[in-house]
């Protein structure tokens, strides 16, 4: 790697990037902005991707649809070109080298048209597609060095690393201050697993790996992007594993200040097990019965409880949550259920009030729409220990609210709250000297190996059954030919008295993906059904005009909905017995899987038809055939995990898994598996695990 300079203090891991040669105080507000706030961030955010620079493809080589490629050459013009779109702009430039010209087009960047003036030599890398000539679709494009010798060292012939985009951080800029950090700062990097035991993992050590990591072929390795793309690197993974390793510990140390916490001692004797039963709507479950015995034993150890109950659609979690609810108000305590929307929180409550009457356990709803004096009252009533069982949103976390023996939480839908969020419940408990219980819900299906990996701070219930009395609901992939039918067979759907859902994968019309977008798509489903009320609902309207058309539609004023996966979480609607998903291959299982929960919920037939786009491939095909044959959501996991890869298969945002900066949990499940093994190892060795100092995991720096 060059030497990037001398003559000045040199960098530490800690060093604030404010101040740094190159990083005035706009770029350094504009970077902590972006989460990079010193020396260790800059170096943790590994690249996207790296470019072979060493070997440059011409632009005789492009093939439109063939493989990515960087050329080297000069921009011969570039123009803005207006749509009718508002605030929608189309950049087009020619670009040239020695074989020949080729287009280049950016969208909504109008300051490329400033920018690329004729002559500019550039770097551009992209996949070609033809229009009215061979073209490279939104490209990345960097300005080649022409003075300074270190930039261009960093710059070309090598592999080089292509980062992020942050506002007034030039690509160069960037990479030379990376080079700097590396040779400077990572010899302060600790190694914090004995060499015998990187030696045992054949794993190379942590500071070659992270400059590697940036700069392939700078610390030994081979100069190839492949194995960093394919996530194969030796060095990639001893990063991962690190960043696994300090997850795990943390988790391990949670566990283990819990048990040292005291916690509500909560036993059925025979007359609560009795009024357990008497409000049980139909038999539980064999998987249910299982949970609620886990359950148990953990309300009886003395210890606060930190379970999750994972289960698949309408696998009966809230039945199990109101039980633990009653048992926990049988021995004189309150229970708090929290549910991430306003709309999920009512649909809760519905289903509590109904199982709870009678039972003497009396339920409250509070969200942001109880107001005034009825507001005033129940707050009064839950103090007063009044209230057994307070249903409601992140509501429930505002300091006017206060249980006066708070002894259980149950947090729906976990994985969106936040951690902060999560805790703020149960520590508002504390002052009474006990911890409450805590018992998280999640309806996305994860193996459970992989759950009790991810959450080991947490102990894991699976519901693998569903309560008898569910309609099964049919499901059927459509060709392209067949959409005429598919929208007959909704509308006689709705003539019978149902209700239906149209999912599209986009809000807005694109000029680049061709898709379903909500926008025009209502009016398209308005004129495919005529005399029926068509509604649209989608993530960038307000969250009140998003939860007037859900009440909308589960009252019956809305026959149809036409929607993105915002309804995949938190709609409840018996009528509600058909679906129709167009470009259905632009969805993950996990997703198609939770939409399709959203019907067949009441004792109508239902039916799920599965509408793919014409592009799509024999494998996203034979893809959506997985959801026709089974309503198993975690035989749809693995098949999705096996079938698409993990790294595709479940997002952070889907699935609730944690946030990590390089290791991906999924793709990393046999490093995960082995991080978890060495955590307990460390343990057991050390007594106190160490990396008490958290170095790579994001959440744990917060």
């Amino acid at each position: 790697m060059p030497r990037v300079g001398r003559g000045r203090d040199p960098l530490s891991l800690r060093s604030p990037l404010a101040g740094t040669p190159g990083i005035g105080p706009a770029r350094a507000r504009a970077l902590a902005a972006a989460g990079l706030t010193n020396v260790l961030d800059l170096l943790l955010e590994l690249p996207l991707r790296h470019e072979d620079r060493a070997r440059f493809a011409s632009v005789a080589d492009l093939v439109p649809g063939g493989p990515p490629l960087t050329l080297s050459g000069t921009v011969v013009e570039a123009r803005l070109v207006r749509t009718r779109r508002p605030g929608f702009s189309i950049t087009e430039a020619t670009f040239e080298d020695e074989s020949g010209q080729a287009g280049l087009v950016f969208y909504n960047q109008p300051w490329m048209a400033r920018w690329l003036t004729p002559g500019l030599r550039v770097f551009v890398h992209g996949r070609a597609v033809m229009k009215r000539r061979l073209t490279l679709e939104a490209p990345h494009v960097e300005a080649e060095p022409e003075e300074n010798e270190a930039d261009a060292a960093l710059s070309v012939g090598r592999v080089v690393p292509i980062y992020r985009s942050l506002p007034g951080l030039p690509p160069r800029v960037r990479r030379r201050l990376v080079a700097r950090a590396l040779e400077e700062a990572t010899p302060g990097l600790p190694e914090r697993l004995s060499a015998e035991v990187v030696r045992q993992l054949g794993l190379p050590p942590l500071a070659p790996s992270l400059r590697e990591a940036h700069f392939p072929g700078s610390a030994g390795g081979p100069p190839d992007p492949g194995p960093w793309a394919e996530r194969s690197s030796p060095h990639l993974k001893r990063l991962a594993l690190e960043e696994l390793l300090e997850f795990q510990v943390a988790l391990l140390r949670r566990r283990r200040e819990r048990a040292t916490r005291p916690a509500p001692r909560i036993e059925a004797d025979a007359a609560l097990r009795a009024a357990l039963a008497g409000i049980l709507p139909f038999p539980l479950t064999g998987a249910q019965k299982q949970a609620i015995r886990e359950i148990g034993a953990d309300l009886r150890s003395g210890h606060p409880m930190a379970r999750l109950l994972q289960g698949d659609v309408g696998s009966g979690k809230t039945i199990v949550a109101v039980l633990t609810a009653v048992l926990a108000a049988g021995r004189g305590f309150q229970s708090a259920l929290m549910a991430p929307t306003t709309i999920l929180a009512e649909q809760h409550a519905e289903t509590v009030f109904r199982l709870l009457s009678g039972s003497g356990v009396k339920p409250a709803l509070l969200t942001a729409r109880v107001t005034g004096r009825p507001r005033a009252a129940l707050l009064a009533a839950l103090e007063e220990g009044e209230i057994g069982l307070l249903v409601g949103t992140h509501a429930l976390l505002e300091k006017p609210v206060a249980f006066r023996r708070l002894g259980l939480v149950v947090v729906d839908e976990q994985h969106r709250f936040g951690v902060s969020q999560r805790a703020a419940l149960p520590a508002r408990a504390v002052a009474s000297g006990l911890h409450p219980h805590v018992l998280v819900l999640s309806a996305t299906p994860i193996p459970r190996s992989l759950a009790l990996a991810l959450h080991g701070d947490l102990d894991v219930s699976t519901l693998g059954e569903k309560p008898p009395g569910r309609t099964p609901i049919v499901t059927r992939v459509a060709g392209e030919g067949e959409r005429e039918q598919a929208y007959r067979a909704l509308a006689r759907d709705l003539e019978s008295g149902g209700r239906a859902f149209v999912v599209v994968p986009l809000v807005e019309d694109s000029e680049t993906i061709d898709a379903r977008a909500v926008a025009s798509w209502t009016e398209e489903v308005a004129r495919r059904l005529p005399g029926r009320r068509v509604g649209a609902i989608h993530g960038k309207m307000r969250a009140e005009a998003r939860e007037k058309a859900m009440r909308q539609f589960a009252a019956g004023e809305l026959d149809v909905l036409v929607a993105t996966t915002v309804v995949e979480v938190g709609i409840d609607v018996p009528e509600a017995s058909f679906l129709l998903v167009e470009n259905a291959e632009r969805f993950g299982l996990a997703q198609l899987h939770q939409l399709r929960g959203r019907i067949g919920r009441g004792t109508r037939a239902s039916t799920c038809l599965l509408l793919p786009g014409d592009g799509a491939s024999a494998g996203a095909l034979a893809r959506l055939g997985v959801l026709a044959r089974t309503e198993d959501g975690f035989e749809i996991a693995d098949e999705d995990l096996r079938m698409r890869g993990p790294g595709e298969a479940l997002g952070t945002r889907q699935s609730g898994l944690p946030e990590f900066r390089i290791a991906d949990p999924l793709a990393d499940r046999e490093l995960l598996a082995k991080a978890r093994e060495l955590a307990l190892q460390l343990a057991e060795t050390a007594g106190t695990p160490p990396f008490e100092e958290a170095l790579l995991l994001r959440s744990a720096r917060r």
